[in-house]
């Protein structure tokens, strides 16, 4: 339906008098819930001066651009018909018609003041087909029933929004968002969004992979993710000025994480730097070991040894060394932090001061190496300085979650360190067939404890960080006598007594592929039979077929 706007033109030098009518009606300041295709016609009556009307009658969206809409005459140029835009109007967007004092009739007349009507359009579902700009601007090519439609006309430079948001992208990155009470984003296994795998933050970097109207994938870690439409921000390629990296540092490899809520960087040395990278080169990766140039070619692959370490391994350091690398550590940041109200006094108020001891009994009873718990407890616990640590014994943020933070007192260091062996690590995290099993490795989002034990996607990488560089300032044993590795390339792995399958029980399975152990011995007479060190009590050789297992390569 087409809405008429009358306006009435008296004598020379004086006012137009102006009414605006629909169908003999008053038209209202504001017309709600038309149609995106809606067309209005302007009626005078006298014929308007074409070369008056180029420019001076218009239609803007509610962020103030002109709309490029087609103006054409009728009724001896008395009738002025504008056309919707190429695409039609947004659903849901507030519009505004505008006349201005440059319109004149065919004897010179003009407008006294210029005429505003605004009109909304009415909410509704369709695909819009826009460009992109740099800047993240969108301006609607095309109007498209279904997101089939919209998605298989898109091309390069352009994306499909729905209701103003960016919902399919040819290539680019995502931001996290909280949505439904939540700060967290759940990722799931499968595009049907009904296998939970895993959580990030609100604001986490993801890679885009591609994306339905129901549904994102994205690459974390080297593997894919589904995610809900509602949980992301679709970042195109053209307007990424700033995204996560890393680059190498003086031997080290630095991991630079970007928020892009905040424009701002983060950042910690996490290990050793790969030979095949640059000094000072930005590189890209999801999961820390494969990386890529900043044109996107595959540069190498470098794993962090800390990173995939299994917790079942046991340290070269002893109790003594221990203790001496906590008040090593402690004045350092005692010095490097003199204005800290945390580091303040840090070397008599940690808790983390004399656990050599402790720590060493753990790994002996509990089999779980003394330097994983005591880098966990660094990095929870801010070096034994949090308000957790210091009020309630508790080094290791334990039932300290994104959404309900609990405030649990232990008696002493000690069983806090007894509890998060007994209750956590060796009941739900690291047996292979425990309820939250992953991996005995600290790793990241797509195995090892990270995957449940925390939401921050590079929680383990960072707490390899700490291994790493607790390593170095005692010495570099850990890295001068690495353990050899290896990553179950299948699920359901059997583990076997014997290096052979006829006769021999199942011990247990790893069940998932990915799953890092350690091998003692890959140069068995029973090749290509390798053994390894079990992961369930007591903890002493078992053996798997080395066919089903990846060698993880050290650089």
């Amino acid at each position: 339906m087409t809405k008429h706007i009358t306006t009435t033109a008296i004598a020379f030098l004086v006012t137009f008098s102006l009414m605006f009518v629909a169908e003999a009606a008053t038209w209202p300041d504001h017309s709600p819930n038309q149609e995106p295709d809606k067309s209005w016609t302007i009626t005078f009556n006298k014929p308007v001066n074409r070369e008056t009307v180029r420019g001076s009658i218009y239609i803007t969206n509610s962020q103030g651009n002109r709309q490029e809409n087609v103006l054409s005459y009728s009724d001896k140029d008395q009738k002025i018909h504008i056309a919707p835009p190429v695409g039609n109007y947004r659903y849901g967007e507030n519009y505004t018609l505008v006349i201005t004092q440059a319109v004149q009739n065919t004897d010179g007349q003009s407008l006294k003041s210029p005429i505003t009507k605004t009109f909304s359009i009415k909410a509704g579902v369709t695909y819009d087909l826009a460009n992109v700009q740099a800047n993240g601007t969108t301006s609607i090519i095309e109007r498209l029933p279904s997101f089939e439609a919209a998605a298989n006309r898109m091309n390069g430079n352009q994306v499909v929004l729905l209701q103003n948001k960016i919902i399919h992208m040819p290539a680019g990155l995502v931001s996290t968002v909280a949505y439904g009470g939540s700060s967290l984003t759940i990722l799931y296994a499968n595009e049907a969004l009904t296998v939970q795998e895993t959580y990030v933050p609100a604001d986490t970097e993801l890679l885009y992979v591609d994306s339905t109207a129901k549904s994102v994938k994205v690459e974390l870690a080297g593997r894919n993710f589904y995610i809900k439409p509602q949980n992301v921000r679709l970042l195109p390629s053209q307007t990424v000025t700033d995204r996560t990296y890393y680059k190498v540092s003086k031997g080290s490899l630095h991991h630079f994480i970007y928020s892009h809520n905040t424009k701002s960087f983060a950042s910690y040395e996490m290990g050793a730097a790969p030979r095949f990278m640059q000094e000072g080169a930005k590189y890209y990766s999801t999961d820390g070991s494969h990386f890529r140039d900043v044109a996107g070619t595959e540069v190498g692959t470098a794993p962090q040894y800390f990173q995939y370490l299994p917790m079942r391994s046991m340290t070269r350091y002893t109790a003594e060394e221990l203790d001496a690398y906590i008040m090593k550590q402690l004045r350092s940041l005692e010095n490097a932090y003199p204005n800290s109200t945390i580091y303040k006094n840090a070397t008599t108020r940690s808790k983390l001061i004399g656990m050599g001891a402790e720590l060493k009994r753990i790994e002996q009873e509990s089999h779980i190496n003394a330097m994983h718990i005591l880098a966990l407890a660094q990095h929870e616990s801010q070096y034994g300085l949090s308000s957790y640590a210091l009020n309630y014994n508790n080094l290791f943020g334990m039932y300290v979650t994104d959404d309900n933070p609990q405030n649990k007192y232990f008696a002493s260091v000690s069983k806090n360190i007894q509890e998060l062996v007994d209750s956590i690590l060796n009941r739900n995290y690291l047996p292979p067939g425990a309820k939250y099993a992953n991996g005995t490795n600290f790793g990241n989002k797509a195995i090892g404890m990270n995957v449940k034990y925390a939401s921050d996607p590079y929680w383990g990488s960072k707490i390899g960080g700490h291994l790493y560089r607790m390593d170095r300032s005692m010495g570099g044993k850990e890295m001068a006598n690495q353990l050899k590795i290896g990553l179950t390339n299948t699920a359901d792995l059997n583990v076997r007594s014997r290096p052979t399958s006829i006769g021999t029980p199942i011990v247990y399975k790893y069940p998932k592929i990915g799953m890092p152990l350690i091998i003692k011995n890959d140069q068995l007479p029973e090749s290509p039979w390798i053994q390894i060190r079990s992961d369930v009590a007591p903890y002493d050789v078992l053996y798997v077929h080395g066919s089903y297992v990846d060698r993880l390569i050290w650089e």
